[in-house]
């Protein structure tokens, strides 16, 4: 576990917040939401020029092509990006991202697999036309960062069948330089265990860091604690899709 040295210094690190502190996470969070937001048009212009430089496909490709047999025969690759979904019927879009998109798109036409709004109005018989975006192909470095845009351009959540906002941060910013040495000195110590690999959700995460911090009798810092619970998940998530 973390040795005596790396404690002291960590809760001297710590030591330095002041209840209702705001992290730097925040303010950089609203900056780019409203980045983003003033861009929106001009994003929507950059991918629709995508969209038409390639496929269109309908649901029904989609079913074809979740096969990896026909994909191949038609010279198709799956990749990493978003998919891009618009109901011609009532002008209303549905953005998501996949590692695979060809796996993943194709749920939204399914029961019980995508979006019921999107699988609803299918079965109603509406229209539908799905453009595949690779990040590869765009400006843009993470597909967060992608999808998050393509969100606000189509306005597809708050017109469209979002029912989440895109994620704006890939990941958490810290205080400063020692905060995130602290944080991965913690992380790493603690990261590959058994226990690490059984906190599935934040609640468990958060329980799980309430006694960590009261075993290694850290001081209170809710700044710290949240960045260290979202740098678990990240770390969780990056072993995953690795």
């Amino acid at each position: 576990m973390v040795t005596e040295d790396e404690l002291n210094w960590i809760r001297n690190v710590l030591s330095d917040y002041e209840p209702g502190e705001i992290s730097n996470s925040y303010y950089i969070k609203k900056k780019t939401e409203f980045e983003r937001s003033q861009n929106k048009e001009i994003v929507r212009k950059y991918l629709d020029a995508l969209r038409n430089k390639r496929n269109f496909y309908t649901p029904q490709d989609l079913l074809l092509f979740r096969n990896k047999k026909e994909r191949d025969s038609q010279g198709l690759r799956d990749f990493s990006g978003i998919y891009i979904i618009h109901n011609s019927v009532k002008d209303s879009y549905y953005v998501g991202q996949a590692g695979r998109v060809f796996n993943r798109a194709y749920n939204h036409f399914l029961a019980n697999a995508g979006n019921d709004q999107v699988y609803e109005d299918f079965c109603l018989g509406d229209t539908f036309s799905i453009s595949l975006i690779p990040l590869n192909i765009t400006s843009f470095s993470t597909l967060n960062e992608l999808e998050d845009n393509a969100i606000r351009a189509y306005d597809s959540f708050h017109d469209g069948y979002n029912k989440m906002s895109g994620n704006v941060m890939d990941k958490y910013i810290f205080k400063n330089g020692e905060y995130q040495e602290a944080a991965n000195i913690i992380l790493d110590k603690i990261k590959g265990t058994e226990l690490f690999s059984s906190l599935t959700n934040d609640r468990k995460r958060m329980i799980y860091l309430n006694s960590l911090f009261a075993e290694l009798r850290l001081p209170e810092n809710i700044l710290f604690r949240l960045g260290l619970l979202k740098a678990i998940k990240e770390n969780q998530k990056a072993n995953k899709e690795f």
